[in-house]
């Protein structure tokens, strides 16, 4: 029997392309496609369907293998495209991550943005090809789980994404020529940075807020997808069956005439807030949610006193507003 060449176990590419049509392979290449997933991995899942058989011993109980899946998952970043709410070049190389999470892309030429909102139908699929050390998994009609998308003073903007899909066999492949994008995204800093609260239909002292600016340290949001891998007779399908979307933001403490968060969450008033990340080139990088305060907690931050406010992400009565990436121009 042959021995394969020994692999280093980090040698690994992936690429990303949406479907066309749900399952139908869109063929992603590593020169056109390839995203920077970082400490990315893979593997695959299997419905273990068993035949309990009686005997008269001590033994396992065999099984047939249904409902094949596999994940691939790992950290990205989120950039600026070149030219936000143009037609030509106003995607965000992440996009093939946001779009199957159940997000949608909104462009606004006027305006040179480009901002992705979430939807609860309609959900592109994506393909995903996933080169690791002389192995290959083709991942078709793949839906994502995204989390940790967070904007943090001293890091960059990033997201962790787990894509799952459907796969036939592991294949055996080498390592492609990747073409990687050659954009670093900006450190977030004091001088780049800007975080913003408001509310809606507060009222009073501390409650009644607009467009305030505080001292932001971070700002997380958790999509909270429920992905499941579906099977019917001819046709297996991963669907986002559930969403229940959160946020944490840290921030310096308040004046309380200013913002009061425990009057907000006491009074069920509904909070906006962003952070706002821009680049050298002017183009920026903004996240921002639409919730309830349910939690307040008091913690050190670099050693002042500081405030996690967290909680659900809730939709107002047109819905996809709870949550968005947004990114623009000058």
């Amino acid at each position: 029997m042959a021995q394969p060449p020994l692999d280093y176990f980090k040698k690994r590419a992936v690429a990303v392309k949406i479907e066309a049509t749900e399952g139908v392979d869109a063929v992603p290449t590593a020169a056109l496609n390839a995203i920077v997933l970082m400490n990315g991995s893979s593997g695959t899942e299997i419905d273990k369907v068993e035949r309990p058989v009686d005997l008269p011993f001590f033994s396992g109980t065999p099984f047939v293998v249904g409902n094949k899946r596999a994940f691939i998952e790992g950290e990205f970043e989120l950039y600026p495209p070149a030219t936000p709410g143009q037609a030509a070049t106003s995607n965000a190389v992440c996009e093939p991550l946001l779009l199957p999470s159940g997000m949608t892309a909104v462009k606004d030429g006027v305006a040179k943005t480009t901002r992705y909102n979430p939807i609860s139908n309609g959900i592109p699929s994506a393909t995903a090809y996933f080169w690791h050390a002389g192995t290959h998994k083709k991942v078709l009609g793949a839906r994502n789980e995204l989390s940790g998308l967070s904007i943090a003073i001293g890091d960059r903007f990033k997201g962790k994404v787990k894509l799952i899909g459907s796969y036939n066999t592991v294949e055996e492949a080498a390592l492609p020529t990747v073409t990687l994008p050659t954009t670093v995204p900006t450190v977030a800093k004091a001088e780049n940075t800007v975080t913003k609260l408001s509310t809606v239909g507060g009222t009073g002292a501390g409650v009644n807020v607009t467009a305030l600016s505080v001292l932001g340290k971070s700002l997380e949001i958790d999509f909270g997808n429920d992905v499941k891998s579906v099977e019917y007779t001819t046709l297996r399908v991963g669907r986002i069956a559930d969403r229940s979307a959160s946020f944490k933001l840290r921030i310096a403490r308040t004046a309380s005439a200013d913002f009061d968060p425990w009057k907000i969450r006491d009074a069920g008033v509904i909070l906006t807030g962003s952070l706002r990340l821009t680049e050298a080139n002017a183009l920026y990088s903004e996240l921002g949610f639409r919730g309830q305060i349910e939690e307040i907690s008091e913690v050190d931050i670099d050693g002042d006193y500081g405030w996690d406010i967290s909680g659900p992400c809730v939709a107002s009565a047109t819905g996809g507003d709870e949550l968005y990436v947004l990114f623009g121009g000058p």
